[in-house]
C-alpha cells in the first residue's frame, strides 16, 4: 500500500518480520502505457444513468483504438450488462468476438477463446481481476471501469468493519482501501504476462484523480506515468502501440 507492506504484515501478525520488495523483471516503462479518463461522472445514485452512458462511450472508444484483445473489468454485474447491451452488436459488426462472464462459458473457456481469437472483447467482473493469463496481442488492453472497492453491504465486509470500529480503528483505511489496492494491482497485472508483452491500461474511474486516496492507486501501477484524457482530448491523447 503506497509501497509499504505494513498493512499486510499487521493483518497476519508479522509486524516484526523482515520484508523485502522485489521488482518485476518486466520493462513496464517501455511496454505499458496508462490512460486515465478525467471526466467520467463519479459513482452516484442520482447520476447513474449518465455515468453508464459516459462509461459506455469510453469503453467503445478505447476498444476501437486497440487492434488486439481488450479485457474490460467491472465491479458489478449491473454495470457490465448495461454496457454490454449497448455495445455487443457494435463489436460483433466490427468483427470483434464478444465474450461476457455469466453466459454459457466458464472463466477458463472464455480465456481460451480470447487467446485463440486474437482480437476479442471480454467483459468480466470479480473473478476476472485475478488468475487470467492471456499473453501476447490477444490481450493488448485492460480497461478498469471502476476502482474495485468491495460493496460495504457484503455480510463478511460488514462484520470485519464492525470489528475494526469496535477497537477504535478506521474500516476504510484498514480494510476497504488496502483490499481495493491489492485487487487493482491484480487487475492491472493481467496485461503484461511475458517479457515481450506490451499494451494499454485504460482507467475510467475519475476518483483516481479526484480523491485523495487516488494517488495510492497511481503509485500501485507498475508504470506510474500516465496521460490524462477527456472526451474532447482523447483522440489526440490516446496513443496505443502500433
Amino acid at each position: 500500500m503506497g509501497g509499504s507492506i505494513e498493512p499486510f504484515a499487521a493483518r497476519i501478525g508479522a509486524e516484526e518480520a523482515r520484508a523485502i520488495a522485489v521488482k518485476s523483471p518486466f520493462d513496464y516503462d517501455r511496454n505499458m502505457r496508462v490512460f486515465i479518463a478525467a471526466d467520467v461522472p463519479l459513482p452516484s445514485p442520482t447520476e447513474a444513468r449518465l455515468a453508464i452512458a459516459v462509461l459506455t462511450d469510453y469503453v467503445r472508444f478505447c476498444v476501437e483504438r486497440v487492434r488486439g484483445g481488450s479485457l474490460v473489468l467491472f465491479t458489478s454485474y449491473t454495470d457490465m450488462r448495461a454496457v454490454a447491451a449497448s455495445l455487443e452488436s457494435d463489436f460483433r459488426e466490427a468483427g470483434r468476438p464478444f465474450l461476457i462472464q455469466g453466459a454459457d462459458l466458464s472463466r477458463t473457456e472464455l480465456a481460451n477463446q480470447m487467446r485463440e481469437s486474437g482480437n476479442a472483447v471480454l467483459f468480466g467482473t470479480d473473478s476476472f481481476w485475478t488468475g487470467v493469463d492471456v499473453p501476447g496481442d490477444a490481450l493488448a488492453q485492460v480497461i478498469v471501469t471502476r476502482l474495485p472497492f468491495d460493496p460495504p453491504t457484503h455480510p463478511v465486509t460488514e462484520a470485519k468493519c464492525e470489528h475494526i470500529r469496535d477497537r477504535g480503528g478506521n474500516p476504510f483505511n484498514e480494510l476497504t482501501l488496502p483490499d481495493a489496492l491489492i485487487k487493482f494491482r491484480q487487475g492491472v497485472g493481467r496485461l503484461i504476462r511475458t517479457a515481450t508483452d506490451r499494451g494499454i491500461i485504460s482507467i475510467l474511474d475519475s476518483r483516481i484523480l479526484a480523491k485523495s486516496y487516488g494517488r495510492l492507486f497511481i503509485e500501485s501501477l507498475p508504470q506510474p506515468e500516465f496521460s490524462r484524457m477527456t472526451k474532447t482530448s482523447r483522440e489526440s491523447v490516446f496513443q496505443p502501440f502500433a
